[in-house]
């Protein structure tokens, strides 16, 4: 029992003198400096922008094509009794070539029958004119005072007979031009494209001999956006160029007219240009072959009062965040007509003079204050806007 006892006394005298010394512990404990909690202001960077006249080029890409192709065919029929030792595809000719000559036998035996034919009429018509004055001199005698009528002066003879000479006429002319036919000679100046037939063969009007196409005539089909095509000038400079065995060359062209229609497939419009011959370059590229793939540039696109606003600036959908006038934040939705690499125009959703912030802010929140970067003591955003 003595033992329960003092073991009890011992375990009170051992909390006792914890509890006391907790206590002088607290009482005689350094007290810690209090610091008045200070919030971070974010600092940004920005560039004041300003709206004016936004002046761009138009890129485009097509296929040089040749503005004249046709189907090289005889007017007339016959074997081709002779055709030009050059008559190949490359060939060229000038305009009013001899290319090939149908044999022209027959043709000239159709003049010889027209002459005949001719002939025969002018006897007919004067001999009919004779009569017809004759007729109106024995009128006079037996007539008397009546007027002779068209028939006792043989006048429907008469028209007949000149009738039958202006046929002869023509039909002579007809086997004149016939004969003129049987020559197939280069409509313009031009180069084979295709040979379908040569000396020996029977052709028939409208056969297809070949294909020609004109060479210092060439044009290009350029496709534009509707939002691009809705930008294009009337009258406009185009620079073409292709990168050819390592070496650039450039064409300029003239546009010539709209194709007025929208591809359903691609939505684009279509505009023709006229390809202009570089003089600079070496002969056989002075102009751009037909089937060679060009890429285009067409200048003098104005875009008026937009604010360019850097790429680097817009978040998400087009949006931005502006600096106000009281350094809190803002957000925008710009209203984009036009892009490039470094830029967007918009024509609503921020305004001329204000801050456009490219510094990315974590967590904006609107109305939050921010700090504007200096360098120099001097605001940052007016450093870079000039």
């Amino acid at each position: 029992m003595k033992t329960v006892i003092t073991t009890i006394v011992a375990i009170v005298t051992v909390l006792g003198l914890t509890i006391f010394g907790v206590y002088l512990l607290k009482e005689n404990a350094p007290e810690a400096e209090k610091k008045k909690r200070v919030e971070a202001t974010p600092v940004v960077e920005f560039e004041i922008v300003s709206k004016s006249d936004f002046e761009f080029s138009l890129e485009s890409e097509g296929v040089v094509v040749a503005s004249r192709e046709t189907i090289l065919s005889p007017q007339v029929g016959g074997r081709l009794a002779l055709v030009d030792d050059r008559f190949e595809v490359g060939a060229t000719y000038k305009k009013g070539h001899v290319i090939a000559e149908i044999d022209a036998v027959d043709y000239q035996a159709a003049i010889a029958q027209a002459d005949s034919t001719l002939a025969d009429a002018e006897l007919a018509l004067i001999q009919e004119e004779a009569r017809s004055q004759q007729a109106a001199r024995d009128w006079e005698k037996i007539g008397g005072e009546k007027p002779a009528s068209d028939l006792v002066l043989r006048v429907p003879f008469l028209i007949s007979a000149k009738a039958r000479v202006a046929a002869a006429i023509a039909a002579r002319d007809k086997a004149e031009a016939d004969l003129a036919r049987t020559k197939i000679v280069a409509p313009f100046d031009c180069r084979i494209r295709s040979v379908n037939m040569n000396l020996g063969a029977t052709v028939v009007p409208g056969a297809k001999l070949g294909t020609i196409y004109d060479p210092n005539n060439l044009m290009i089909r350029l496709p534009f956006s509707l939002n691009d095509y809705a930008q294009l000038p009337e009258k406009t400079d185009i620079t073409l160029n292709a990168e050819i065995g390592g070496k650039l060359y450039e064409w300029k062209a003239e546009m010539m007219w709209e194709l007025g229609e929208v591809d359903q497939k691609t939505l684009s419009s279509f505009v023709l240009a006229k390809i202009i011959a570089n003089s600079d370059h070496p002969y056989r590229f002075s102009l751009p072959s037909p089937g060679v793939f060009l890429n285009a540039t067409v200048k003098g696109g104005v875009l008026p009062g937009v604010i360019a606003v850097p790429r680097s600036a817009v978040r998400g959908q087009n949006q931005i965040l502006v600096l106000n006038g009281e350094n809190k934040l803002e957000q925008r939705e710009l209203m984009v007509v036009r892009q490039n690499a470094s830029h967007v125009l918009a024509t609503q959703g921020v305004a001329d003079g204000e801050k456009v912030i490219l510094t990315k802010v974590d967590m904006p929140v609107l109305g939050m204050t921010l700090e504007p970067a200096k360098i120099d003591g001097k605001e940052e955003g007016n450093i870079k806007s000039n």
